[in-house]
């Protein structure tokens, strides 16, 4: 899109105000609003100024960025009264990129996939969280039930109908939406899309479905556990690399129907899952949503059709492979690039791992060293650990942005530490 094109949609539309977009290193959407006479006249083309200190991507002695409009995102707002949104890229003062901007780390990793020959990376993520009405339910819900649920007992339809529509009204392939399992769970899964577009759709999809639950008298949450007897909130992700317009994961003569390509990609995710855990599930609580039973993976292993696997190689003809230990605190652009890393890694050293199909949430340690099954960490610090040694992705992402993460991440362990909560007076107060 040029800006020729830009400017005829905001004329035609009345537009007034653009929303610039744009992501922090911990995955933070950040906004500013434009009047559409200075977006036109100015930032469309020189980008605007702002303190990049106050968002965490730099100090405040060199702390000058600019945030320079993609123009291929500009979309009009559905749910807004004359509003656009347009995606920023961050630039430093001299107008070089930024390093430490997520997009442009994805955006990165994806030329270094492309001069390994493979054109497209196609991503398809499944984004589940939770809604609630400001005043209490007046229905139950047995526990785990709610998978598929119908009205009137799916108290959210018209709320989760209303963000599906909006979101194809914002050029979003919508397949389809459901109620989750959780008691007010809720997911919307689209096509699957490219790499960087479905980055940008969940930090939209988050932005798009608290603003929509307010004006239902509602509140959205994607924390990855929030309650203890329910399901946490995944952010699950299809993968396929394409050459040519070729699926290269498939290989209609192999058991599983995958390539050795996407053997080998599986095995790089195997071998560097420790690190990729620490992007994936950047925060203390996602690890309470990493425990048996809730259809959350545990351990580091891949199967086919089998839900209790990091990966797993879903029941379809156009074959990719779902990672699904990812929640929906990470931040995408990191996340997905991590993947890529990992799995070029795996590609180059061709690295390989055996399938297991038994329920690993029921498997014993004997079986768990007989296949030499490795566990995923089980608490932040475990998992930042594993980043900090892994050279492949640390070299692959950036190190000055896995330093500013890994920074990040410890300070809110040490405040989580710090904090004395009721659980511990229930174990301790009196031992």
């Amino acid at each position: 899109m040029n800006r020729k094109e830009i400017s005829k949609l905001i004329e035609e539309n009345d537009i007034k105000w653009i929303q610039i977009h744009f992501t922090d290193v911990m995955g933070k959407l950040r906004i500013l609003h434009a009047s559409s006479e200075e977006f036109l006249e100015n930032i469309l083309r020189n980008g605007i100024n702002f303190d990049g200190s106050s968002v965490g991507f730099s100090r405040v002695e060199k702390s000058d960025l600019i945030a320079v409009p993609d123009k291929d995102t500009f979309i009009i707002l559905p749910h807004e009264k004359n509003e656009a949104r347009v995606i920023a890229n961050i630039y430093n003062a001299d107008d070089s990129l930024f390093p430490l901007d997520p997009r442009y780390v994805l955006a990165k990793t994806i030329k270094k996939m492309k001069r390994e020959g493979f054109d497209e990376i196609k991503i398809s993520p499944e984004m589940e969280f939770y809604s609630f009405h400001r005043q209490e339910e007046k229905y139950e819900m047995n526990e785990k039930n709610g998978y598929f649920i119908p009205p009137p007992f799916d108290a959210a339809k018209e709320y989760r109908k209303e963000l599906a529509e909006i979101l194809i009204k914002s050029g979003y392939p919508v397949r389809y939406h459901h109620h989750e399992v959780g008691r007010m769970q809720q997911e919307i899964e689209v096509k699957a899309l490219d790499a960087i577009q479905a980055a940008d759709f969940c930090i939209y999809f988050k932005y798009l479905a608290r603003e929509i639950a307010s004006r239902h008298d509602m509140i959205a949450t994607f924390m990855p556990k929030p309650f203890s007897n329910e399901a946490g909130n995944g952010m699950h992700a299809h993968v396929a690399l394409y050459s040519n317009g070729k699926n290269i994961f498939y290989d209609e003569n192999n058991e599983y129907n995958l390539s050795q390509t996407a053997i080998h990609f599986i095995g790089g995710i195997i071998e560097h899952a420790r690190a990729i855990t620490a992007i994936a599930n950047p925060t203390i609580n996602s690890y309470k949503r990493l425990m048996p039973n809730f259809e959350a993976p545990c351990y580091i292993a891949w199967g086919r059709y089998n839900r209790s696997s990091l990966i797993r190689i879903p029941a379809k003809k156009t074959i990719d492979i779902e990672i699904r230990s990812a929640d929906p605190s990470a931040n995408p652009y990191l996340f997905y690039s991590a993947v890529m890393h990992a799995g070029i890694d795996g590609i180059k050293k061709r690295i390989e791992y055996e399938p297991i199909e038994e329920n690993l949430y029921k498997i014993d340690e004997k079986k768990l060293k007989k296949y030499a099954i490795k566990r995923l960490p089980s608490t932040l610090m475990e998992a930042i650990d594993g980043l900090d040694n892994d050279d492949v992705i640390k070299r692959g992402i950036g190190e000055e942005i896995i330093e500013i993460f890994i920074e990040e991440k410890r300070r809110e362990w040490e405040k989580y530490m710090g904090k004395i909560g009721e659980i511990d007076y229930e174990f301790y107060f009196n031992v």
